[in-house]
């Protein structure tokens, strides 16, 4: 049995962000379906105990060890930490992995690699951001807003940086260790040719495509009987506040409608990591706005059945948006802008409407109102759900890419 250490930031039950409910998913499937042996490292804030202490649990038969990370990590201590990397390398040691897979690096680093490579270990990474050509992760600049660059320019990268220097020093050592990988998977055809495009191995450089949670087969059921169940529209939301996923745009597209005949349900997804994003006083707007806790992998069907239109206004160019196909899956309607990997599972006016990149409110507003307009979603049906992937082809394919880094001689498992 092969052995494989995967490496990410959060992992159940801390599961936040979308990279996460990836790592999470996948595991599950290579250990009990592809015979993968199974290590996750991640991370723990826990003041009960010294710092770097390793905590040891187990979820769904695979285990779990946590480095216990300070959570005032910030500049180089957050990419390169000689104490992280020491329980990275005392970890792997005695696991002894065939592959490294190592996903959102945040706090963790990745100052190891060489040591992984002294145990023949070979490394892949899924670039699930931008954190590996990016200091601020996502591309958005200092002024809250999409930078807009295809080839990062360090000139202009520098007015957004705290100290111009040490920004360049990061990247220069981040390329340098991502040059030592053997594998880079991106989520999408949209990350990868990003990353192509500043300086990422292309020989190295695969699609690995998410996949999501597949609805169960009693949704459809259960979708029909809640929908007759109301008479106006519903909303769903799942980005949290902040300009990044939209949450202003879609404040001040519904402050400009005069109807106030529909709902806006907000998934409050920071409760899975001790926090909350309920704030009425942020959430004004003039129809009705509920707050939903935050849904588990096993129970999002209820989450899609009870909205009729899913609200995604990014505002810089995702690697993927996992959301927006669990939607598509279940026969919701997408709002989204064209941002990046969200658009490649889009077809505008056939099961989304897809607002230009960097367009206005107004845009939004409309797209809103024609919603609005439209009343009963009952009849709708997403002509192209079958195109939406789930996590078991996912992992399949993964592990295709996992035993041809094994093969003698081979980086990859076929090529593009």
């Amino acid at each position: 049995m092969n052995k494989l250490l995967i490496l990410n930031l959060y992992f159940a039950p801390e599961s936040f962000g979308g990279a996460t409910i990836v790592v999470e998913q996948t595991a599950r499937r290579l250990r009990e379906k592809h015979n993968w042996s199974v290590l996750i490292v991640t991370t723990i804030r826990d003041h009960s105990l010294p710092r770097y202490a390793l905590r040891r649990y187990k979820i769904d038969g695979i285990n779990i060890i946590a480095i216990n990370v300070p959570a005032e990590l910030q500049g180089e201590a957050a990419y390169k930490n000689a104490e992280t990397a020491r329980r990275v390398v005392e970890i792997a040691r005695a696991f002894q992995p065939d592959i490294c897979h190592c996903h959102a690096l945040q706090v963790l680093g990745c100052d190891y690699f060489d040591e992984l490579t002294k145990i023949n270990t070979k490394i892949a990474i899924t670039a699930h951001d931008c954190w590996w050509i990016c200091e601020r992760q996502f591309m958005i600049n200092s002024d809250g807003y999409y930078c807009n660059q295809w080839v990062l320019n360090d000139a202009q990268c520098g007015q957004c940086s705290t100290d111009h220097r040490m920004q360049v020093k990061r990247n220069e050592y981040l390329k340098r260790q991502l040059d030592k990988v053997d594998l880079i998977l991106f989520p999408s055809d949209f990350h990868r040719k990003l990353h192509l495009a500043n300086g990422v191995s292309e020989d190295k450089s695969r699609v690995n495509k998410n996949g999501v949670t597949l609805p169960l087969p009693g949704y459809f059921g259960v979708r029909a009987e809640a929908m007759k169940q109301r008479n106006h529209t519903v909303f769903g939301f799942v980005g949290g506040p902040g300009a990044i996923k939209g949450s202003e745009q879609i404040i001040r597209a519904f402050s400009e409608i005069e109807s106030t005949d529909y709902t806006l349900q907000v998934v409050d997804a920071a409760g899975n990591v001790g926090s909350s994003w309920v704030d009425r006083d942020y959430w004004n707007i003039p129809g009705t706005v509920e707050f939903i806790p935050p849904y588990q992998q096993n129970v999002m069907d209820d989450f899609f059945a009870g909205i009729d239109v899913l609200l995604f206004p990014s505002q810089w160019k995702e690697s993927f948006g996992l959301t927006v196909r669990e939607a598509l899956a279940r026969n919701v309607w997408v709002i989204s802008t064209d941002s990046g990997g969200v658009a490649e599972d889009l077809e505008d006016g056939v099961n989304s409407s897809v607002i230009p990149f960097g367009s206005g409110v107004s845009e939004l507003r409309q797209c809103i109102e024609w919603a609005l307009q439209r009343q009963d979603w009952s009849g709708y049906q997403n002509p192209l759900a079958q195109q939406v992937r789930g996590f078991d082809e996912q992992a399949e394919e993964l592990s295709a890419y996992f035993h041809g880094m094994l093969e003698v001689g081979q980086h990859a498992a076929e090529p593009l």
